[in-house]
Order: structure tokens, then C-alpha cells, then sequence
């Protein structure tokens, strides 16, 4: 639920006029008249535009986050917890409003590299810890092997799932960035947990060992 009305409204606001003229064109004097709203109010809630733009983001990024953290504590669950959010992840990574935002957030960076720090953490860096926490679960009971960072693992299942896609939007050689899309989650998560998947312990013989002299 939003904190007021006026954030609410602040926050769609903002979006349309970042679509329409881009972040660096939109002043808090314009942003408050097309919101109907007042300065003090924006600063009441906001610190300055480049919060605005990680509160827009955020609100993007909510679309397809996990809202409580899912199981983790066997192979199945695990997989079916990646599974899942990597679908919503690539689906909402499809919808022409993301992929359109993406674009002018990249063109934006190019001349102000502060908007595209913003923007990755909100986006990007979220996502990435939001993995980070499976996996880290995941070793912690035992389900993965090794002791690898979970922040990497989680940046590799990333590469995995977007791959070239939404670069090939933003250079308009395709439309839609990702087909298939439980196609390639699942292919994603297969190779993830053949690298990290804990390997059961061989069982111990009771007999002597083989190589005893004496048999």
C-alpha cells in the first residue's frame, strides 16, 4: 500500500515524463505541475530526482520480486524457487514498457553515470541479491557444495537467463527479447545446480579394504 496519495501520483508522474523527455530534461518545477502537487511535497517525500528515479524503479522491479522468501531447504525447492522468479524475471523483462525504460535508462548513463548506478542498483542489483539469498540458504543447508560466493553464482544464473536478449532490443535487431521464456529459465537453472548441486557422499565399506595384503 503507498505511503500517501501524492507519492503514488509523484511516482506515475515521473514515469511518464522520464518516457516522454528523458530523466535529465525533468525538473522538480515541471514534475510538481504535471503531478499536481507542490515542491515541499516532492521533497517531503523524495530526497531529489535521482531518488525519484530509484523509487520508479523499484516500483518496476516490485512487478516480478518474490514478496517473502521462498523454501530452499532441498534441491527441488531450490529449483522451483529459481525456476519461478526467473520466469517472472524474463516475462517482465519482455513487456515492451520495460524494455523501452531500459533503453532510455542506458542512454541516460552515457552522460550522467550517477543515473545509471541508480538505476542498476534498483534494478539489476536487486534482482542479483535477491538470488544471492536462495543461494546462500541453499548452502547453508547443505543443498550446494561449495562455498562459492553467493553474490557470483547469482550474477552467473543472471547471464544465464538474459544473455544477449536485451541487447539485441536496445541495438533493434529484435522486438521481444526472450521467446521461450520457461524454456530457457529451466535450461538456466539446470546448469546453475549441475555446477553447485552438493554430491551425495559414497557409502563407506564395511568390508576391509581392497587394498589389505592379506586377501
Amino acid at each position: 500500500m503507498s505511503k500517501q496519495p501524492s507519492y503514488d501520483r509523484i511516482l506515475h508522474t515521473a514515469r511518464r515524463l522520464f518516457f516522454e523527455h528523458g530523466f535529465e530534461k525533468v525538473s522538480t518545477d515541471r514534475l510538481a505541475r504535471e503531478a499536481a502537487v507542490s515542491k515541499a511535497s516532492i521533497y517531503r517525500h523524495f530526497e531529489n530526482m535521482a531518488d525519484i528515479l530509484r523509487c520508479v524503479t523499484e516500483a518496476e522491479a516490485v512487478k516480478f520480486r518474490e514478496v517473502t522468501p521462498p523454501k530452499t531447504e532441498t534441491i527441488p525447492e531450490l529449483r522451483e524457487a529459481l525456476v519461478r522468479y526467473g520466469i517472472k524475471l524474463l516475462t517482465f523483462l519482455n513487456a515492451r514498457d520495460t524494455t523501452e525504460f531500459a533503453r532510455l535508462m542506458h542512454e541516460e548513463a552515457r552522460g550522467n553515470p550517477h543515473i545509471g548506478q541508480t538505476f542498476f542498483d534498483a534494478a539489476y542489483g536487486q534482482t542479483q541479491k535477491d538470488f544471492a539469498l536462495m543461494f546462500q540458504s541453499a548452502q547453508t543447508n547443505g543443498v550446494l557444495s561449495d562455498t562459492t560466493d553467493p553474490m557470483d553464482i547469482a550474477e552467473d544464473l543472471m547471464g544465464l537467463l538474459e544473455g544477449l536478449g536485451m541487447v539485441r532490443v536496445q541495438l533493434g535487431v529484435i522486438k521481444v527479447p526472450y521467446i521461450d521464456v520457461e524454456k530457457r529459465t529451466t535450461r538456466a537453472v539446470a546448469t546453475i545446480l549441475r555446477m553447485h548441486e552438493a554430491t551425495p557422499k559414497p557409502a563407506r565399506s564395511k568390508g576391509r579394504p581392497s587394498h589389505d595384503p592379506d586377501l
